[in-house]
């Protein structure tokens, strides 16, 4: 080797020294994001201790129509935010009283008669029906409770996937049968379908029931798409929020912060939309169909009830025009389609009696309802395993 040679290896030499090894690295990398972890974790746990909680529901729902519905002082009692769908009931309620209905549910969010009724996967042998919808379906004031005599009601009034439910059960005492109510008040079928997205794998239904309407038609200050965004991105951030009380003050903060700002007179006022256009719930409703054939369940959609077509009730000539577009895809298609004379506003006033307000059947109407059905599943044999019992409303 010359003197050339042993330079440059000198010279290389330090530089090896310095040269730091990959586990030493991934080391400091590790260190590093430690810290920031526990950073984090400071934060969060200052914020929880030190300053007021604040909802995810309140940073969820923020149209004028959504905060009537779900998120004023009456209503807020019984709802929860949820990072996919703004809004779901809370888990694990027993007999809670809300707008004159007694409300039960249970660990998954689902209003059932026994809060200890959780819906695990499904059995061999089981029939599931899933009843897919919005108060309707929910079972609004059935059976009607008054708020000084909350033990003081019929337990036979049922909505109707109660009455499913036990009529199908006792017609088939050897086979275990299931009706899931998957409905939550103020949902339309922007909502619904982004659920049954997310479920329908591990719910496993033999039949699917769908009925939205009021809700997609109700005007809002946004559509659903916009204000209701199901991307992942959107249900990120919203789980964020959900979940981290910093995150929450941090974009509560950034609102009012931003609201702050706006110079006076600057906004100007959209005029109201439907919170689902009559293209969108098509689509939506076909799009609910298509997904539940898909994983080789049987459907049923039902034009959603509407008492009358009062001036004073400007959501009345969509639903009329919302529920026969619905039905002309319905029958292209090939779907089951149910709509009932009396609950529509074509037997408008003889059908004042099946009808708690406007929107919302009684416990008659339920009993309508369910008579129905059981007609329909029979006459498409859409249950083959099971004995489909006739039922006088």
């Amino acid at each position: 080797m010359d003197d050339q040679e042993q330079l440059t290896d000198n010279a290389r030499a330090p530089a090896q020294k310095r040269r730091i090894s990959f586990r030493r690295r991934l080391a400091y990398i590790a260190f590093v994001y430690l810290i920031f972890v526990l950073i984090l974790v400071a934060v969060e746990v200052f914020t929880r201790l030190k300053m007021p909680h604040v909802s995810s529901l309140d940073l969820f729902v923020v149209t004028s129509q959504q905060k009537a519905q779900v998120a004023d002082n009456e209503h807020v009692g019984i709802f929860e935010g949820d990072p996919l769908l703004l809004w779901r009931l809370k888990p694990n309620l027993d007999n809670v009283y809300w707008d004159y209905t007694v409300v039960s549910t249970n660990s998954d969010h689902l209003r059932v008669v026994n809060p200890s009724q959780s819906v695990q996967g499904k059995r061999a042998g089981t029939i599931r029906i899933l009843c897919l919808g919005d108060s309707v379906t929910f079972g609004y004031r059935v059976p009607p409770v008054w708020p000084d005599k909350l033990n003081d009601y019929d337990r036979e009034w049922l909505p109707y996937p109660r009455l499913l439910e036990k009529q199908l059960s006792t017609a088939n005492p050897g086979r275990k049968v299931e009706v899931i109510t998957m409905a939550v008040p103020g949902y339309t079928s922007h909502q619904g379908l982004a659920w049954l997205s997310r479920d329908i794998d591990w719910l496993q239904p033999d039949l699917l029931i769908v009925s939205f309407g009021w809700n997609d038609t109700s005007f809002s200050d946004v559509p659903d798409r916009e204000a209701i965004k199901t991307n992942r991105m959107a249900v990120a951030v919203r789980w964020l929020i959900d979940h981290s009380q910093a995150f929450a003050h941090a974009t509560h903060w950034l609102r009012n912060r931003e609201l702050k700002n706006q110079p006076a007179g600057t906004g100007v006022r959209q005029p109201p939309v439907a919170r689902v256009s009559q293209e969108e719930y098509l689509q939506n409703m076909i799009a609910i169909e298509e997904l539940t054939r898909m994983h080789g369940a049987q459907v049923i959609v039902i034009g959603a009830p509407y008492r009358d077509t009062s001036p004073s009730a400007p959501e009345g000539p969509s639903m009329l025009r919302y529920r026969q577009a619905l039905s002309a895809a319905m029958s292209q298609a090939g779907v089951p389609y149910l709509e009932i004379l009396e609950l529509t506003e074509a037997a408008y006033p003889a059908n004042e009696g099946w009808f708690g307000e406007r929107i919302h059947p009684n416990h008659m109407g339920h009993r309508l309802m369910t008579s129905e059905l059981l007609k329909l599943i029979a006459a498409k044999r859409l249950l083959p395993e099971l004995m489909i019992p006739e039922f006088v409303p």
